[in-house]
């Protein structure tokens, strides 16, 4: 069984970086790639969906959804 990913972009192709051709999608790219084009152009940061975030608190799950702002301050802005 594969680990979920943890950045999910929108359905298309996508293009990250000006001059590009919008060739990204779920299916060829990797999160390690993700957090790479993310901290070098963090406007992107729009074209990924929400992330749902599980957190056990008090041996319950409770579900948060990230921001796409959050996926910027991940990065590493």
């Amino acid at each position: 069984m594969s680990t979920p990913k943890k950045y999910v972009l929108k359905p298309g192709k996508h293009q990250f970086a000006p001059g590009e051709t919008a060739a990204h999608t779920n299916d060829n790219l990797t999160d390690e790639q993700a957090e790479w084009y993310l901290n070098r152009y963090p406007h992107i940061a729009s074209l990924f969906v929400k992330a749902e975030v599980k957190v056990k608190a008090s041996g319950k799950e409770k579900t948060l959804k990230k921001q796409s702002g959050d996926l910027q301050r991940e990065g590493g802005e």
